[in-house]
């Protein structure tokens, strides 16, 4: 029984240090970008937005702005214009970080 205990709790450091490991490599194998857009759809099901056309998946922690206050992702709606910011791990992987809204007479950038 302590032998399994032994070999489970070896397992077990091994998959934190990878994890640990993993997670700073990925934390460093991602760009960091900014863009403008208007919300066309909110998935609460699977925490992504449309903006523009895009699906953006949003990170759990992202910090969320709305008329200057502090809000939540549950708080955005279709139509908003905002700004983001968001991590781009792969052409297909793109993760806001921080979004916020727009005041509605914001004229937006052309891309």
């Amino acid at each position: 029984m302590k032998s399994l205990q032994k070999v489970l709790s070896l397992k077990l450091v091994a998959l934190l240090l990878t994890t640990l490991w993993g997670g700073q490599v990925l934390a460093e194998n991602f760009d960091v970008e900014e863009g403008q857009g208007v919300i066309h759809e909110l998935l609460i099901d699977t925490n992504s937005l449309v903006i523009d056309g895009v699906m953006y998946s949003v990170a759990y922690d992202a910090q969320v702005q709305i008329r200057g206050s502090y809000g939540a992702y549950g708080m955005l709606q279709s139509g908003m214009k905002v700004e983001f910011e968001y991590r781009r791990f792969s052409p297909d992987s793109l993760e806001i970080f921080h979004i916020e809204q727009l005041p509605d007479n914001t004229v937006l950038e052309e891309s």
